[in-house]
């Protein structure tokens, strides 16, 4: 009951502002729908991988995942328009965005400030979000890296698999050689894979 009145409520407010916004589902909710229906080890992660892959082959391999996994989940999701919750289908409306964690962080600044006057809900919002700033400026100010901790940890890690891998030309072939940290690594350790059979391009 509660679904169809939200579902009636967007359909109301689009029809009436309809460059204004744009009817999508959450994928956290896609998901406990899915695991309150079905039980299956890897599934929930098949999913969160459907649900925000982008590249066309792994998109369609998760789509396969979730089938060898359970084909009656899989067909459950099939019943679920895909443009309303996968970001592949999606069209870059959400620009990347696949959960509503934003608008509930929105709704979290808000909340109670709902009933009061408009000045008033200005005023204390723009006093709830000058305090988040002044709460964590020691924390901003004792940052000394270009990013904070956990995405510069992830950049790092990144960083340092891709001086494992070494990308060059032998002959008129591309060549990727997998093998140790070093680019000038002999041709007989690692995996050359010949990516395309013909002449690489020349750079000025």
């Amino acid at each position: 009951m509660v679904l169809e009145g939200i579902l009636a409520a967007m359909k109301v407010m689009l029809q009436k502002y309809s460059s204004y916004g744009l009817h999508r589902f959450c994928l956290e909710h896609i998901k406990a729908n899915l695991l309150t229906n079905f039980r299956r080890k890897g599934l929930k992660e098949a999913c969160q991988i459907l649900g925000t892959e982008l590249n066309h082959t792994k998109y369609w391999n998760a789509w396969g995942r979730i089938n060898e996994l359970n084909p009656e989940a899989a067909e459950y999701l099939q019943q679920i328009d895909p443009t309303m919750w996968t970001l592949f289908e999606d069209g870059g409306h959400r620009w990347g965005l696949s959960t509503t964690n934003m608008s509930e962080s929105y709704n979290n600044v808000l909340k109670g400030a709902r009933h009061l006057p408009i000045r008033a809900m200005v005023e204390s919002t723009l006093e709830k979000c000058a305090y988040i700033f002044r709460r964590d400026r020691p924390k901003i100010n004792a940052c000394n890296t270009p990013l904070p901790p956990h995405p510069m940890a992830i950049y790092m890690a990144n960083m340092l698999d891709s001086t494992r891998q070494a990308v060059t030309s032998w002959g008129d072939y591309f060549v990727v050689v997998v093998c140790g940290a070093s680019t000038t690594a002999d041709w007989s350790e690692g995996l050359k894979v010949k990516l395309k059979s013909k002449p690489a391009p020349s750079y000025p």
